[in-house]
């Protein structure tokens, strides 16, 4: 009905026969909320043009679709837990809605089936990284430099070259041990049939859907930049095709507004004065206490930009009165600027550390990988 509502970056959306839909069902002037609809893509009002080329992974296509008054069979609303039937009253034909589920439908149970997706995308992500690691260990293994006027040796065996080597390796591990553990958990749900996940299963399938494409990142940049010039070569296992990274990032949600979910429940948790003071005394023992030399690191860095960005909100709030609510929220929200993105990143990691720990104990991996994560926010900064 309006430019805002055509529909991006949708896959296959120029081959599909066959789409389906979540639009709001309205009967009879009443809103019954998102229902799931089954579409003939070659019905009249639908347009669908390409998004245009991209640098890569264009054996997929992507489409911009909308729907301008588009009618649909009865049959096409998928009926297993709702009906819609005529009905004569008053002497004449109604629509009548039928739901036989537990609750109501709500766009945010529809949404979940995104949470399965974004499984497959952060291994995905991590498998690449792998595929990378392995390739790069090979060829440092065999590739032999000077290190003085009569020896060589191995460019894996360099000092910074294997402490490279060693933390990628374990950031891999780590990923591969928190993804197995939320795959079991997401399939125990299904398999249940209870419908819904537990948003703490939900925010954790998040932590890895941010985190995963991002070191994925991160750490192929480092291999490439201390190979040398192999990471020019065509043979390499760097250049152009990486970019499918940033297909990971973007697909099934976005990063960044992953992020901000992670944070705004974060928020919500200490918008009251009580549990805001029980942070900052959290944050006050884990200091005294030499949290940021322990593997408690990642918790300590949490809380204390958690806090700070708290701070942050709430003296913008008190120095822009005359404002509605929403907007000084608003406009709070964009002035913390990159804080945000600090504690998304590092409450993602702490998640992932502290499930992995707690399931596996701590070992090399988990310390190396603390001692990464403790750092990257500064990485990012720096690139």
């Amino acid at each position: 009905p309006t430019p805002a509502a055509v529909k991006t970056w949708i896959s296959q959306g120029l081959a599909a026969d066959w789409g389906v839909v979540i639009a709001q069902l309205i009967v009879e002037g009443t809103n019954h909320g998102a229902h799931v609809f089954l579409l003939d893509m070659t019905s009249p009002g639908i347009s669908r043009e390409s998004m245009g080329a991209k640098t890569t992974f264009n054996a997929l296509d992507n489409a911009h679709i909308s729907l301008d008054h588009v009618k649909v069979p009865q049959d096409a609303l998928l009926s297993k837990l709702c009906t819609v039937q005529p009905r004569f009253e008053d002497d004449a034909w109604r629509a009548e809605y039928t739901f036989s589920g537990s609750r109501p439908p709500s766009f945010l149970v529809i949404a979940q089936r995104l949470l399965s997706g974004r499984l497959c995308i952060s291994d995905s992500a991590i498998a690449y990284l792998e595929g990378v690691l392995e390739a790069t260990q090979r060829y440092t293994e065999e590739r032999m430099v000077w290190v003085d006027k009569e020896r060589k040796m191995p460019l894996a065996s360099l000092p910074y070259m294997d402490k490279m080597l060693g933390t990628v390796r374990a950031c891999v591990n780590v990923h591969k041990a928190f993804l197995l553990l939320l795959q079991q958990q997401f399939a125990d749900v299904i398999e249940s049939g209870s419908g819904e996940v537990p948003r703490a299963l939900a925010t954790s399938i998040a932590a890895a859907k941010v985190e995963a494409p991002e070191c994925a990142i991160k750490s192929i940049g480092l291999l490439r930049r201390d190979v040398g010039a192999f990471g020019l070569m065509e043979s390499s296992p760097f250049g152009s095709a990486n970019d499918v990274l940033l297909c990971c990032r973007f697909a099934e949600g976005d990063s960044r507004v992953l992020q901000q979910m992670l944070v705004r429940d974060l928020i919500r948790e200490h918008s009251r004065l009580g549990p805001a003071l029980g942070l900052g005394w959290r944050v006050v023992k884990a200091w005294l206490a030499g949290a940021i030399h322990t593997s408690e690191k990642l918790s300590y860095l949490r809380d204390q930009q958690l806090l700070r960005l708290l701070w942050t909100l709430r003296r913008y709030a008190k120095q822009h009165p005359g404002k509605s609510k929403m907007q000084t929220e608003t406009d709070a929200w964009l002035h913390a600027g990159d804080l945000v993105y600090d504690v998304a990143k590092i409450h993602a990691q702490q998640i992932i550390h502290s499930t992995v720990e707690r399931h596996f104990g701590r070992s090399r991996d988990t310390e190396l990988f603390c001692n990464m994560s403790a750092t990257d926010c500064k990485l990012c900064h720096a690139y």
